[in-house]
């Protein structure tokens, strides 16, 4: 498993964040915490990491990812009752836009903190899916 350390790391902090917390603030408030939590963990957290879009090699725009992580995983956290599946491409196209193989999807509104590990898909995994 791709960066199985630094993953099980961020979950950590992601459920220290929860259980201090609560479920039903928005985004930007446990972004802010989590934030925080992996920075007390001496990890390098960069928030709001711009991360530019590029069609045939051309820059048409930017989009922004709540947490990167030691350059290795990309965290998007998740307001919305249910993880929707539009969140799970959103975060494959970030991971793709940035070059980074491993992001984890956090849904802090409900009881417990919903977890969602994502993999970016490799050129020979889109070529199989073409097949």
């Amino acid at each position: 498993m791709l960066h199985k350390e630094l993953t099980q790391r961020v979950i950590n902090a992601a459920k220290a964040v929860h259980s201090e917390l609560g479920p039903g603030l928005t985004r930007v408030l446990y972004t802010r915490a989590l934030e925080l939590e992996l920075r007390e963990l001496g990890l390098m957290a960069e928030v709001d990491k711009p991360v530019q879009v590029r069609y045939r090699g051309q820059n048409i725009g930017e989009l922004g990812c709540d947490i990167c992580v030691d350059n290795a995983i990309l965290v998007l956290c998740v307001e919305t009752p249910e993880t929707r599946p539009e969140e799970y491409g959103r975060l494959r196209t970030l991971l793709k836009n940035l070059e980074l193989e491993v992001g984890l999807l956090l849904n802090f509104n409900g009881a417990r903190l919903d977890i969602r590990r994502v993999e970016a898909v490799t050129k020979n995994k889109e070529t199989a899916a073409a097949d």
